[in-house]
């Protein structure tokens, strides 16, 4: 099933049906230099694009729990010489160190997993102050369900939307 889902997302991202991961990052603001996480990284279809904007001065930080995503993504870093992206094996702890993030990528994950409020606790703490957690509804999890989540948790609050993606800054 693993192997199946990631083909398909290879699969989308070279076709760009429904969407291409490279223009929703366009819709974010990523700056150069910026430290981003890649929260459910899959086979890299965001990992690599944010990587080339913040560039050699940045990093982004692949987490997933699959070993063969994460090697999919080392293949395709190296094959575009991208040495900025480190991954991480874990489907919880991100072994960061606080407030150290600009921005979470929290794409295609949240309803997988089980224990939500201890990942968002997770991604509360690396998350600097002014950064933000970028999340994305779709046909397998709605607008609603997102953002009552998020909610429920007490430790985010929705600041912006743009298109599919929905914006999130610490509550304080």
């Amino acid at each position: 099933m693993v192997k199946l889902e990631y083909l398909l997302l290879e699969l989308r991202d070279i076709t760009g049906i429904p969407f291409k991961p490279e223009e929703e990052i366009k819709k974010l603001d990523v700056k150069r230099g910026g430290i981003i996480l890649d929260f459910g990284c899959g086979t890299g279809s965001y990992t690599l694009p944010v990587a080339k904007v913040v560039g050699r001065e940045g990093k982004v930080y692949a987490l997933d729990r699959e070993p063969l995503a994460l090697r999919r993504v080392e293949e395709k870093a190296r094959r575009e010489g991208l040495v900025n992206i480190h991954t991480i094996l874990s489907d919880e702890d991100t072994s960061l160190p606080d407030e150290s993030i600009d921005i979470i990528l929290f794409y295609g994950v949240i309803h997988q997993i089980r224990d939500k409020y201890a990942v968002l606790k997770e991604l509360y703490r690396v998350l600097k102050p002014t950064g933000y957690l970028s999340t994305r509804y779709c046909l397998i999890i709605k607008k609603d369900k997102v953002i009552k989540i998020m909610e429920q948790t007490k430790l985010f609050s929705l600041i912006e939307e743009k298109g599919k993606i929905l914006n999130f800054q610490k509550r304080l």
